[in-house]
């Protein structure tokens, strides 16, 4: 079966009814409002996932990029360097090697080592926005055993980001905390170097994050009310293209796509 795409004076028209709806309830309130993709899934997928996956859009979503604070969560070895690079501009310099600290069975059994850089010792300056804390992962473990330390340092930060390299050990860090409000953090390369990792925050900073969970409605937050009509139709366009390329059987198990703002009814976009 050939792959069904939303029609778009059909999502056209379902904007311009939300935006109509918002701007005749809400003409004082100055905050924008974000709309929601939300698809129906004829089968619910056997494998979820609470890896979140960034789905590029065409414009992009967050506009107070100035005001977010991000945390980024790393091994032992690697947080000097980061923190000198995130924090205060360094390129970091020479790699080396260190025994590993991060409590791992080869540490304690073999006591390998593993590569990683020296902090600032390389000149020039980088400017890399978006972090404001490098956390070791010991640091994690204990600092924020509690319940209430991990929910702490959830709502201390707009967004998380984690080495790819930790992020089969962070589940039961988090813990359920983070999961159930969709803060999973968002996993880069660090190993690749300065540019690489600049690259990697502005990409994930401009994408939509979505996360398939068990059940049948899948949904994204795909455009604010900040941008005009026509954006915010590629975006939803975008968004929905996205999103059906990581459900199973993607279009074939589509049921019906909607679109709706929080205080909205839901006004369909494909049925």
């Amino acid at each position: 079966m050939a792959e069904q795409h939303l029609d778009a004076k059909q999502v056209r028209k379902a904007v311009k009814a939300l935006l109509g709806h918002r701007q005749q309830k809400n003409t004082l309130d100055l905050d924008a409002a974000a709309f929601t993709l939300q698809v129906g899934l004829k089968k619910a997928p056997v494998d979820p996932s609470p890896k979140p996956r960034l789905i590029p859009l065409p414009h992009r979503v967050r506009n107070d990029q100035g005001d977010r604070r991000g945390c980024l969560i790393v091994k032992d070895a690697d947080k000097p360097w980061l923190k000198a690079l995130l924090l205060d501009g360094e390129r970091p310099g020479a790699k080396t090697t260190r025994t590993k600290l991060d409590g791992t069975r080869a540490a304690k059994m073999a006591r390998r080592s593993e590569s990683t850089r020296e902090a600032g010792s390389n000149g020039d300056d980088i400017q890399i926005e978006g972090i404001h804390k490098v956390l070791a992962m010991s640091k994690l473990r204990t600092s924020y055993k509690q319940y209430k330390d991990r929910r702490e340092l959830r709502d201390r930060f707009d967004d998380f980001y984690c080495d790819d390299r930790v992020v089969p050990m962070l589940g039961k860090l988090l813990g359920k905390s983070f999961f159930d409000r969709k803060r999973q953090p968002i996993s880069v390369r660090v190993t690749r170097g300065p540019e690489s990792l600049r690259e990697q925050l502005r990409k994930a900073d401009s994408c939509a994050r979505f996360v398939l969970k068990e059940g049948t409605c899948a949904a994204l937050v795909c455009a604010t009310t900040d941008l005009n009509e026509k954006e915010i139709v590629e975006n939803a366009i975008a968004a929905c293209d996205g999103l059906v390329n990581c459900v199973p059987k993607k279009w074939r198990n589509v049921q019906s796509v909607v679109l709706k703002l929080p205080d909205s009814a839901s006004l369909p976009v494909f049925a």
